[in-house]
């Protein structure tokens, strides 16, 4: 093969290369701008001071008695409309994280409830009467009112 060819083909795929890193950086912060829930959430109070950081593909809640992450989840459940919520289960998350199950539900521009199961039987289980106040350690619920930055 020709040199003359050999440098046109390193330079297309440069040029390509190049083309991706640009469309990902721009591509990325215009899908995080769709997504309503992905940001830095801070809470406050003895139990809450700390924060909960939700990316595109990982999950991090520090707060005052635990912490959780970075770990990776999935989408759960998701509800859109004027009070959004949304429902991530946690994947690998070993002794990273108490939590299977993290919920965040918004209220108003400045107020968010952060609620941390751990297991997906007590997040589904979570409406039925003297499931959440139960001493049970498998119920014991993490409940954080939160602003969103």
């Amino acid at each position: 093969m020709p040199e003359r060819m050999k440098t046109a083909g390193r330079a297309t795929v440069a040029r390509m290369r190049t083309a991706l890193l640009v469309l990902l950086a721009v591509g990325t912060p215009a899908l995080a701008a769709q997504d309503p829930f992905l940001g830095v959430y801070r809470g406050q109070g003895r139990a809450c001071t700390g924060g909960l950081f939700l990316r595109q593909r990982t999950l991090e809640w520090n707060a005052s008695f635990f912490r959780c992450g970075p770990v990776s989840y999935r989408r759960l459940e998701q509800e859109d409309g004027a009070r959004p919520r949304l429902a991530l289960r946690i994947t690998h998350a070993g002794k990273a994280c108490r939590f299977e199950v993290v919920e965040i539900h918004y209220f108003s521009e400045w107020s968010w409830t952060i609620n941390g199961y751990p297991s997906l039987e007590a997040y589904e289980r979570r409406d039925e009467p003297g499931w959440k106040d139960a001493t049970d350690p498998a119920r014991e619920i993490a409940s954080c009112g939160m602003r969103k930055d």
